[in-house]
């Protein structure tokens, strides 16, 4: 339990760097872009990104992963240093690849030729894989408070560049210098410039972290560690095909660009709701990861485990009832002629829930070097996802991407547990867990159901079903609850 402890010490440090960034944007930049943008040009926000988190995953090759892996047994600068290199030249290829092929890309993303949009958006992803080694490097070492407080830092540029953007340039046009940056026609345009501008400004923070020595370049090091990433790559790109393949796979199969932008815009905007989901997986992920890796010679840490899947998986289920519970305060986040969508919201938060619960145990294959099943298990999604919606989308528009992401990571989950079981067993208690998530579904479905137009009533109902949930959590599993209250 005080590993249990010391854990939720540092989610909550690293929390403050996911937590408040990810409700900045929350409170400020998607109520802001729904507003200011047409469903449209929100669709190609949202699609653009959905292609940046792919290009992430490819051009980092796992470096992340691979660096904690080897860290330890090389030592960490001269890891970092292999990995560094390695970044700078796909990062290279990728300029060149881009350059040569503008028009045909810009073209193909159906984004009305705005060359501009493709290339801040590779900038985006160029600034983000040079960010993410010495992120990774401040996680290792521990450095929580500062890894914290650059990601905070660098949504607060995103944020201040947003509101000179698009709320006081406007005012300064007929100066010399502005009107020469001023387009009034700019929508995303202008997003992913502050994006960009804000990636780049942190990039100079986080120089220090950069310490690098050319004379430990190793060509074995280097072969080592894309040996273990290739696999976690693999998954990495079957992964996004599930968790964001969704926002641009839509495009394909409704009639007419505009139509498709329109539906991406009300999709994406919705799934914004469930940012909260996301945040908890996110800030858990960045403190588990090394956590897990740490404790793995300990000779309880199967034990460990098991306690923060339970811990983690009965917060998830907390967070879905709550956000469903209160949907009527949510729900404002996003502008009023978005929440057409809002029926797609109880389905993508506990799809999340069940990707935050695979990547609990998905760390049997990481310890054991088995990193080929987490390619097996992704790529299991991704045929479900791309199966389900080119079977539902055409009928259910964008409520068959949403149906596809719950069934493709249930599917990633059940598969990940059973196969697990057979080459690293750990005695998690899925007894306890199947019975809160079943009164979590039982509630949910209750409320959304039966819920009230009058917002009185429905924050009432939505209050019941959580000290409903809250209640029954103390009745299934009161000794856990006891234990880490006492210890």
């Amino acid at each position: 339990m005080n590993q249990i402890k010391k854990l939720a010490g540092q989610t909550l440090i690293y929390g403050l760097g996911t937590i408040i960034p990810r409700f900045l944007n929350y409170l400020f930049l998607t109520p802001v872009y729904t507003r200011l943008f047409l469903e449209p040009d929100y669709g190609i926000l949202t699609k653009l990104y959905a292609y940046s988190a792919f290009l992430i995953v490819l051009l980092t090759f796992g470096t992340e992963t691979s660096f904690f892996r080897f860290a330890k047994k090389y030592q960490t600068t001269r890891v970092f240093t292999n990995a560094f290199f390695f970044i700078v030249a796909t990062a290279t290829l990728s300029i060149l690849v881009v350059g040569f092929n503008l028009d045909n890309i810009t073209n193909a993303l159906n984004i009305g030729g705005a060359k501009i949009a493709v290339v801040m958006i590779m900038g985006i992803v160029l600034t983000d894989i040079f960010m993410s080694l010495p992120f990774a490097r401040l996680r290792y070492e521990n450095k929580a408070r500062l890894f914290s407080t650059l990601k905070i830092i660098n949504v607060v540029l995103n944020i201040f560049f947003n509101v000179f953007f698009f709320f006081i340039l406007p005012y300064l046009k007929d100066f010399a210098f502005f009107e020469s940056i001023y387009y009034p026609g700019y929508t995303f345009q202008y997003a992913f410039m502050s994006n960009l501008l804000a990636n780049i400004f942190t990039l100079i923070l986080l120089i220090p972290s950069f310490r690098v020595n050319l004379k430990m370049l190793n060509q074995g090091i280097i072969l080592k560690m894309l040996l273990y990433s290739y696999p976690i790559v693999l998954s990495g790109l079957a992964g996004m095909i599930n968790d964001v393949g969704d926002k641009f796979i839509l495009e394909y199969f409704i009639e007419g660009k505009e139509a498709a932008n329109y539906a991406i815009g009300i999709y994406g905007a919705n799934y914004k709701i469930a940012t909260l989901m996301i945040i908890f997986i996110q800030m858990f992920k960045f403190a588990v990861e090394p956590f897990f890796f740490r404790i793995s010679d300990q000779k309880d840490h199967k034990t460990t485990y098991a306690l923060v899947t339970k811990a983690f998986s009965y917060t998830g289920l907390f967070i879905l009832v709550a956000i469903i519970g209160y949907i009527d305060i949510f729900k404002h986040f996003i502008d009023s002629d978005y929440h057409v969508g809002l029926k797609i919201v109880p389905i993508v938060l506990l799809g999340n829930f069940f990707f935050g619960l695979y990547y609990n145990v998905s760390i049997w294959y990481k310890i054991t070097d088995k990193t080929r099943f987490g390619v097996y298990f992704t790529f299991i999604g991704s045929i479900i996802t791309l199966i389900v919606i080119s079977l539902l989308v055409p009928g259910l528009g964008y409520m068959g991407a949403a149906i596809a992401t719950l069934m493709c990571f249930v599917s990633m989950a059940l598969t990940n547990i059973l196969v697990g079981r057979k080459y690293y067993k750990i005695n998690y208690d899925w007894a306890n867990i199947s019975k809160l998530l079943i009164v979590a579904l039982i509630l949910v479905t209750g409320f959304w159901l039966f819920r009230s137009d009058n917002i009185i009533y429905s924050l009432i109902f939505g209050t019941l079903i959580i000290f409903a949930f809250l209640i029954s959590l103390w009745f299934v599993d009161r000794e856990f609850l006891r234990k880490l209250k006492s210890k």
